[in-house]
């Protein structure tokens, strides 16, 4: 498969079934919905961050989950930083997904130093809902004792600076219609059911 060549040249590997299911349990995870089948994950490890890769495909049946998105997203340990809009089964949903994935590889990748003090930059939340930057909170470290941030944006390279900023801006001129009816964005994504635990 294409995709799956891209992602390994990338450093990607598959996640099993049997390591996706121990970390099922152990997690002890509940889908907010039925659901059948086990998606196609892919896992890149770097610089203590993980990215994940979660397709529609489910291989045992040899088919696309309807009604279902791709996701990616960067994690420390069990804890999710980021997460990537949801792609949907679209056009251009296989090349979408690849670049997102080859995005987020980087970001882990080069993982930035802070500019002062030399050690890994953290991913944090900014004040919007899906904002994300690079920050360094050792401030008794630094000149001042202030925090040392950067853009989520920091060192890409162009073409992914070229992919990114259309989607933004189309993105961005959604929500002000939307703000403009009286509406607010990223309703559909606050009401989306999410994954919980199991009662133990």
């Amino acid at each position: 498969m294409e995709f799956e060549g891209e992602l390994k040249k990338r450093g990607f590997r598959k996640i099993s079934s049997s390591e996706f299911s121990l970390q099922f349990r152990r997690l002890g995870l509940k889908a907010p919905r039925p659901r059948f089948g086990r998606e196609l994950g892919y896992l890149f490890y770097a610089n203590q961050y993980t990215v994940l890769v979660w397709t529609t495909w489910l291989e045992e049946q040899q088919m696309a989950r309807e009604e279902d998105a791709g996701w990616v997203l960067i994690a420390e340990r069990d804890k999710v930083l980021y997460f990537s809009h949801p792609m949907h089964r679209t056009k251009n949903f296989i090349q979408n997904l690849l670049m997102q994935a080859r995005i987020a590889c980087w970001k882990v990748r080069h993982r930035p130093l802070c500019p002062e003090c030399k050690n890994f930059m953290n991913i944090v939340r900014g004040r919007a809902l899906k904002q994300r930057f690079w920050k360094c909170d050792r401030k008794e470290l630094h000149t001042g004792g202030k925090n040392r941030f950067r853009s989520w944006d920091y060192g890409l390279p162009e073409e992914a600076i070229k992919y990114i900023q259309p989607i933004r801006k189309k993105r961005e001129k959604r929500y002000a219609a939307l703000r403009a009816e009286g509406k607010k964005p990223h309703q559909a994504m606050l009401g989306r059911k999410r994954w919980g635990k199991r009662e133990q």
